[in-house]
């Protein structure tokens, strides 16, 4: 037997590269790929970078779901189960919304793949694949390899994906994964991590948990388990440890370079709109900043903007605090209502959403504003959220927060990943703004019929 798996893209802008730095290792390939026994032959392919030959013989293509790949996805899954292949959709985006994915696949995977994949095999090899497989409450992280020479010949950006844990204990309103997983966070064992990471050879890792210190016990264990490797890392952490000097110092000694950090709002009325009223608690955005660089880690900071007390000030005022903080990095998108949120229900139930499913239009546009704000019109907060990212990855910009040996320039390898990152998020910014929901790599790619909004 052999199965086809595919990590769908976002879209596409016509003669233009995918965004580079969306090009990373897609880490549940790999661990489906390591579930699957020796004797089914997996083959894989990153709609990012790529062409899909949908012409190959398969018997049976699986891919992951995102919210922002469901349109690119669907049409995928059509151009197969018009050949007559099945296909099995699993990932976020399907377990929030399995009636809408079920239109457009033969199985669903609702929840963790891990406890089902077993079953949708030998289903598949008896060709009585199920309607819907049911991972939802049997999460086992522990002994789960993965399989990453399916990435071998691809360019991906030299950093290595790892899995400590999912979820995560916070309740923010916007968040896709607090509605995925509820405010739980399961982990992997810090020792079974630690063996991953030695065994692929890498020195460069970015731990893909969506709060690595949720559970601060947990994240010392795994900071322990990782200092005699002597390898350098990435991830991304709640402010709240600011305050927490022991396991600063611990991250550090276990490789920890930088952190991304949710900073979200400089208003603390946005702050508890949101849920994130804990961040209030850590002292001032500054002063967490200090302590951070104190130790030498580098901050990307996160801020989004559509909140009912935003208006062109805020924005400012968020741009120039990450200017003057010589943030190594920054993020300054607008507020999007992923189905399954508190936030898209508040919305929808006030008759702000212009696009209830957003993510099926296929006039659709990465930087589109699909509510209406309260302060500002949606096109005015796409233009405050352009202008914030050309502000802050402007030339100017980025050379006065090179200037920063505290973090940011510490060493010449981190001056010069500094660089490399700025300089490409200072090209990146058009290439992804405006970028088309859906769209395929080959203009050659037969016509599939429209799906319904």
């Amino acid at each position: 037997m052999r199965i086809t798996l595919i990590y769908p893209s976002v879209g596409r802008k016509e003669n233009r590269p995918y965004v580079r730095a969306w090009q990373m290792q897609p880490l549940s390939m790999a661990l489906l790929a390591g579930l699957t026994p020796p004797d089914i032959e997996v083959r894989f392919y990153d709609d990012r970078m790529e062409e899909i030959p949908f012409d190959e013989p398969t018997d049976l293509v699986a891919m992951s779901v995102e919210t922002f790949t469901a349109l690119r996805s669907y049409k995928i899954a059509r151009q197969y189960r018009a050949r007559g292949v099945p296909v099995l959709m699993g990932g976020y985006h399907v377990t929030l919304l399995p009636d809408e994915a079920a239109r457009e696949a033969d199985a669903l995977v609702i929840g963790d793949a891990e406890p089902v994949w077993p079953q949708v095999l030998e289903d598949a090899r008896r060709a009585s694949l199920q309607p819907v497989y049911h991972g939802l409450g049997r999460r086992t992280l522990a002994g789960v390899p993965s399989r990453r020479e399916i990435f071998h010949g691809k360019p991906y950006q030299n950093i290595t994906l790892v899995e400590f844990a999912r979820g995560c204990n916070f309740k923010c309103d916007f968040c896709s994964i607090t509605a995925y997983h509820g405010a739980n966070q399961n982990h992997r064992p810090a020792r079974e991590v630690a063996a991953e990471m030695e065994a692929t050879g890498s020195k460069r890792f970015f731990i893909v948990d969506d709060n690595i210190v949720s559970q601060p016990g947990k994240a010392r264990e795994l900071c322990r388990e990782l200092i005699p490797l002597k390898v350098g890392w990435v991830g991304q952490a709640s402010i709240h440890i600011a305050r927490d000097e022991e396991l600063l110092e611990l991250l550090v000694k276990s490789g920890c370079k930088g952190l991304l950090i949710g900073m979200e709002s400089l208003d603390p009325d946005n702050l508890r709109d949101m849920g994130k009223e804990w961040n209030l608690a850590a002292g001032t955005y500054a002063e967490s900043v200090a302590r951070f660089n104190k130790h030498g880690l580098a901050v990307y900071g996160t801020f989004v903007f559509g909140y009912d007390h935003d208006d062109r000030a805020v924005v400012r005022r968020s741009v120039d605090f990450a200017r003057e903080q010589k943030l190594f990095l920054a993020a300054f998108n607008h507020l999007i209502p992923f189905p399954g949120t508190p936030l898209y229900r508040r919305l929808q139930e006030e008759g702000r959403l212009l696009t209830p499913k957003w993510w099926l239009d296929p006039a659709g546009r990465v930087g589109d504003v699909v509510f209406r704000p309260k302060k500002v019109s949606p096109r005015e907060l796409e233009e405050m959220c352009l202008e914030a990212r050309r502000r802050f990855y402007g030339w100017g910009s980025i050379i006065a927060r090179l200037m920063d040996a505290r973090a940011n320039a510490r060493s010449a390898l981190m001056a010069g990943v500094f660089l490399g990152l700025n300089v490409s998020a200072h090209f990146d910014i058009d290439l992804r703004q405006g970028l088309r929901l859906g769209a395929g790599l080959s203009e050659w790619e037969p016509a599939v019929d429209p799906l319904p909004v």
